[in-house]
C-alpha cells in the first residue's frame, strides 16, 4: 500500500481551505464536535479562527491499520442545535455516520482534510485514491 503524506504546511493551507468553506456559517453553530484523535488538529484550528468551543468525542474503529467494531468512551450530551464535525479523514465514512446516528436531533457541518471517496457526504480539502493510506504529520512526528 502506498502512503500519501500530509505535512504540517499541507494540514495549514488544507485547514484554511475548509476555513473558507464555514466561516460564513460561524453564527450557526453552538460548538465544534472533535472526534479524537483524529480531528484534535483541525478541531484546534477551527476553535482558534471561527471561535468556538470544542466538545470531545472519543471514538475509534481502528487499530494502527486494521478496521474493527467502534470503541466509544467520552460521549457529550449534545442534545439539538448546529454542530461543526471536524474529523482528519473521511476512508469508509462509518464513523462520521456512527457519530450523526448518535446525535439524530442534531444538525452537523462536517468536513475533513482528506477523503478517499469523491462524492463523500462531507467537506473536504484534499481527496486521495482509495487504496492510499494517509500519514498525518501527528502520526509521524
Amino acid at each position: 500500500m502506498s502512503h500519501v503524506n500530509i505535512s504540517y504546511n499541507d494540514f495549514v493551507e488544507l485547514s484554511y481551505s475548509l476555513l473558507e468553506k464555514v466561516q460564513d456559517n460561524r453564527d450557526e453553530y453552538k460548538a465544534i464536535l472533535c472526534p479524537l484523535r483524529g480531528g484534535f488538529f483541525l478541531s484546534y484550528f477551527m476553535s482558534q479562527h471561527l471561535k468556538l468551543p470544542i466538545s470531545y468525542i472519543e471514538i475509534s474503529s481502528y487499530a494502527g491499520k486494521e478496521q474493527r467494531r467502534f470503541q466509544i468512551g467520552i460521549k457529550p450530551d449534545i442534545i439539538e442545535g448546529k454542530f461543526l464535525l471536524c474529523d482528519d479523514i473521511y476512508d469508509s465514512g462509518n464513523t462520521i455516520k456512527k457519530i450523526h446516528s448518535m446525535y439524530p436531533n442534531v444538525d452537523f457541518d462536517t468536513i475533513c482534510l482528506v477523503s478517499k471517496i469523491r462524492e463523500a457526504e462531507v467537506m473536504y480539502a484534499k481527496l486521495v485514491e482509495p487504496d492510499r493510506w494517509v500519514d498525518f504529520f501527528w502520526e509521524v512526528m
